[in-house]
């Protein structure tokens, strides 16, 4: 997955001074969200009381599919579509995708404010929306965090919560009838690695090295398309820690990816590498 430009504006203030630079100016959007019950709603993980709801009319599945078949850009037609389908179907079974969807459209165009006020509602509505949950786990921390803010601490704590639910909650999912086992093993990953990646980022804001650089490796081996921005902090937490190989691998992997921060990784590879290679320091 990749977050949109915003949330590396936010991250920079808590970067070392020798990571800091001009802000990227753009990074490839996130992915939209893998349902694994999109194409079978009814009964399951995503939404288990689906069963004991009322039965999809022609015009609501019709007026689904017509959202669903959006293309990711431009956003306005996927937030008006969608906020009229909320509108007209309190009772859908496909809400919990519609809200998912419309809360990742929020957040690759910039609406922060409104985001989280969609991904407030999808939680009320369904506090196991995964996709919702998944995606607020790994943004918090970032577009959703001020350290001087009184909340700073709570909004921390609420990501690693959202996280440690995707994570228990993921494996657990029922595969629907018409979902290859790749595209679901796929879907579940997607999961896994945003969720990880907001515990990385929950710990890299707290301070926990360690526990940082642990979660975000999970994350960049669970996802198809890792973060770049994980794997430029996963390459920060390494250095900290002086695993400088695996630092250079991971400063290499950013550096490949067409992002602002791509010269800055291919540089700080580099430097990582010689580090690696230079001779321990003599014992006094």
């Amino acid at each position: 997955m990749a977050l949109g430009a915003v949330l590396c504006l936010a991250l920079i203030a808590a970067l070392p001074a020798a990571a800091q630079g001009t802000p990227p100016k753009q990074s490839t959007q996130q992915q939209q969200p893998q349902q694994a019950g999109q194409a079978q709603p009814q009964g399951n993980a995503q939404n288990p009381t689906a069963s004991q709801q009322p039965p999809v009319t022609k015009e609501e599945e019709d007026a689904y599919k017509a959202f669903n078949s959006l293309p990711a850009e431009p956003s306005a037609p996927i937030i008006s579509q969608g906020q009229e389908f909320l509108s007209k179907y309190p009772k859908s079974i496909f809400r919990p995708v519609i809200f998912a969807r419309l809360t990742l459209t929020f957040l690759n165009a910039r609406q922060v404010d409104q985001m989280f006020s969609t991904a407030d509602k999808a939680l009320v509505e369904d506090p196991d929306n995964l996709d919702v949950l998944a995606l607020m786990s790994t943004t918090i921390p970032v577009a959703g965090y001020d350290p001087r803010a009184l909340d700073a601490d709570q909004k921390l704590l609420l990501a690693e919560k959202y996280a440690k639910r995707v994570i228990e909650l993921a494996p657990k999912m029922t595969k629907p009838l018409n979902m290859t086992d790749e595209d679901f093993a796929k879907s579940i990953n997607v999961k896994l690695g945003m969720a990880h990646s907001g515990l990385g980022r929950v710990y890299f804001r707290q301070g926990k090295t360690s526990d940082s650089v642990n979660e975000l490796g999970q994350s960049v081996k669970a996802d198809p398309s890792p973060d770049a921005l994980d794997y430029y902090l996963l390459g920060d937490g390494q250095m900290r820690l002086k695993d400088y190989p695996d630092a250079f691998a991971a400063f290499e992997s950013c550096g490949k990816s067409p992002w602002a921060w791509q010269d800055r990784c291919k540089q700080l590879a580099q430097d990582a590498k010689k580090l690696a290679a230079a001779p321990p320091a003599a014992k006094p």
